[in-house]
Parts: C-alpha cells; structure tokens; sequence
C-alpha cells in the first residue's frame, strides 16, 4: 500500500469521525436511523478553513448552513463603515446568514473563520430534500430555528434592558467557551453593544 493510499485512508477516517460529531449532536435532538445517518454522510461536505476565510460575503445568497466540528466563526455587517457582530459559533454549533439561505436571496451580511475552523456544510437543496423524506429531521430543523430565535430574543431584551455589566456577564455565562478566543476585543463589545474602552473597564472590574 503506498503513501497515497494511506493518505486516502486517513482522510476518509477523519471524515468520518467529523459525520459522526454531527450525527451525535442531531441525535441529542431526534433519534437519527441508520437510512438518516447514510443520507448525512452522503449530502455533508467536510471542509477545513484558515483564519480569516469568508463563508459568505454581502450581495451574494448564502447556500449553505455550517455544523462547527472544530473552531470559531462569526457573522457581523457594516453600518457606518464600523463592523457589527451579531453573532458567533463555536464547536457543536451551526452558523449561516439565516434570511439569505431560507429566503434564497442575497444578504448585507459575512460569514468569516475566526481560527482554523472544519465544517460540515450542507446546502439549502440537499437539506429540503432531506427534510422532504426524512420528517424526523424536518423536526430537528424546525427546533434548531426555535433555539435561534429564541437565542436571538434573549440577546436583544439583554441589550435593551441590561447594563454593561450585566450584558458582559450575560456572554460569559452561557458562552464561556468563546469568550477568551474572540480577539480583537472590538468584536465582542460591537456584539454586546459596548464601546471597547467600556468592555474593558467591565472586564477589569
């Protein structure tokens, strides 16, 4: 067996373990059947990214949601020539510019690899047809858009009604395993609606 081989072996096998942290994180959701399991492995492009790689960038439509086997990524927009967070994603999580991939339309917004990231992306067709013969895991799709939102409306009450303080400790409860990796500061204080100087202040405290 040559060294191609080998080689060929070894990335299959990585793909495989990549499928199956995503087949474990569905079937927290849903029980996954061995036909599910087969129709994911076959639709899941696996993919590795350096830092600094877009995903997805403005006018264009986003086609394709991404599952984090590994690494950081965020998605923000511009106003007034200032970048905006709106979010991150981290290991076990899925990111995509929702309105664009379920809309099909082009968005305002960029996807982009805060470290070296492997996805598991899937595209918008392959993931209909999925939920068309697989009800089960329109279920899990319908429950994963419940999370988000409800993410979503949790975010905007925090920045509406809490203090700096309480917002900076908001993110650090229940995003503790991003909160040491998003760098430059300027990042996290455009997503909790701070200045920087007021970021670090409350991180000092």
């Amino acid at each position: 067996m040559g060294p191609a081989t080998f080689g060929s072996i070894k990335l299959v096998v990585k793909n495989i373990f990549e499928i199956e942290n995503l087949i474990h994180h569905i079937n927290t959701f849903i029980p996954v059947s061995s036909e599910l399991k087969n129709r994911l492995k076959s639709i899941c492009k696996i993919e590795t990214f350096p830092k600094g790689h877009f995903l997805h960038k403005p006018e264009s439509t986003c086609l394709n949601t991404y599952f984090i086997n590994k690494g950081l990524v965020r998605i923000y927009y511009l106003k007034d020539d200032k970048e905006i967070t709106d979010n991150f994603a981290a290991e076990n999580e899925w990111i995509t510019s929702i309105y664009s991939f379920l809309k099909n339309i082009p968005d305002h917004f960029h996807i982009q690899t805060l470290e070296t990231t492997e996805l598991a992306g899937i595209s918008l067709n392959d993931l209909e047809e999925c939920f068309k013969d697989y009800p089960e895991m329109e279920r899990f799709g319908r429950m994963l858009i419940s999370a988000y939102f409800l993410e979503q409306s949790e975010r905007i009450i925090s920045l509406q009604f809490n203090s700096a303080r309480e917002r900076y400790q908001f993110f650090e409860r229940t995003s503790k395993n991003k909160l040491q990796r998003v760098l430059p500061l300027g990042m996290l204080a455009s997503h909790l609606g701070m200045t920087q100087e007021t970021l670090s202040r409350v991180r000092a405290s």
